[in-house]
């Protein structure tokens, strides 16, 4: 039976809200609360299915989760526990499917974007390349931050047809920060940022385990099997290195020169033979251009295959669409 906010004791409470009955709480409350019972003994009828910050947001028992770990989803501020996973990920899965949407997991590195240490990069160098508004700076990660040509009109199509997530190996302040230049309003992943700290229990590789629906109804795009756990490769696509978008390439110090003298010598410099160059053939005309764009038609393809030819896993339509890629 759900609580209401008269019966429901606000265990887990996050921005003022209660994360089992929804009713507002006031903080005053909740400080009154924890002096009658700043430790809850756990209800003998609670099963303890969601836990936020280790402790059940039904009855308000603290878990050890060494002890029995449940599957977290830190990303999104909760655990479940292992009965209670499959259930909540089928579930999740039916909502996309009664909306027409499949779930797309994308990597971010070589995705969409390519970022670079700003230490390799001269202070005046920096400043020319920031004249670019599609090149940010991140000063607390040490970070310059190139975006995927078109990938915000990649991004823009794509939710119409999935409900996406970004899956990378960077830590969750940095993906985070790289992100809301992507999604500023949180539109395309919402709170669906994976990250490497996300990873432990898998020894560092990325998971399906650690994405809300149920894998046969998940699609991966992502530049290399080795990243991912073996059980999860049918559902990955490796895109091919044409699509793996470099922008900043380290240059060959044997080759280095140095020149010296005004702005235009300093560009030279730079473009040239200092620490990092930029491809400058990387990104070309619109006619022969690979960016992110160019994968939507097989997306499309892939969604209406599935919905339409009465495929049940996204798997087995994969080698149908991805053929090519999958050899």
């Amino acid at each position: 039976m759900a609580a209401t906010s008269s019966t429901c004791k606000h265990w887990v409470v996050q921005g003022q809200i209660c994360c089992r009955c929804k009713s507002r709480v006031d903080t005053k409350d909740l400080a009154r609360m924890e002096e009658i019972s700043p430790f809850p003994f756990p209800d003998p009828d609670c099963t303890h299915p969601v836990f936020s910050r280790g402790q059940c947001i039904y009855c308000g028992y603290f878990y050890d989760i060494y002890d029995y770990p449940p599957t977290c989803f830190n990303y999104l501020n909760f655990q479940l526990m292992p009965e209670f996973k499959n259930s909540t990920k089928k579930h999740k899965l039916r909502i996309g499917l009664g909306q027409k949407k499949l779930h797309l997991v994308l990597g971010l590195e070589h995705i969409l974007i390519h970022a670079i240490k700003l230490s390799k990069i001269s202070h005046d160098d920096s400043r020319l390349l920031l004249t670019r508004d599609d090149i940010f700076l991140l000063p607390n990660h040490n970070l310059l931050v190139k975006l995927q040509p078109f990938v915000r009109d990649f991004l823009s199509e794509a939710k119409e047809f999935f409900t996406m997530h970004v899956f990378t190996n960077y830590g969750r302040d940095r993906a985070k920060k790289v992100v809301s230049l992507l999604d500023p309003h949180m539109v395309y992943f919402g709170s669906r940022i994976i990250t490497g700290s996300d990873t432990y229990y898998y020894g560092g590789l990325k998971s399906l385990e650690l994405v809300l629906a149920e894998p046969r109804g998940v699609i991966v795009l992502d530049y290399g099997p080795g990243l991912w756990r073996r059980q999860d490769l049918p559902n990955l696509v490796v895109l091919s290195p044409k699509y793996e978008y470099e922008y900043f390439v380290k240059a060959n110090r044997s080759n280095k020169k140095v020149v010296d003298g005004g702005f235009l010598a300093k560009a030279l410099n730079f473009f040239k033979s200092n620490k990092v160059l930029l491809e400058g053939n990387r990104e070309k005309s619109s006619d022969e251009r690979e960016d992110m764009t160019v994968l939507l038609p097989n997306l499309k393809a892939l969604h209406e295959l599935f919905f339409n030819g009465g495929y049940y896993d996204v798997t087995h339509v994969l080698p149908h669409v991805y053929h090519e890629t999958k050899e």
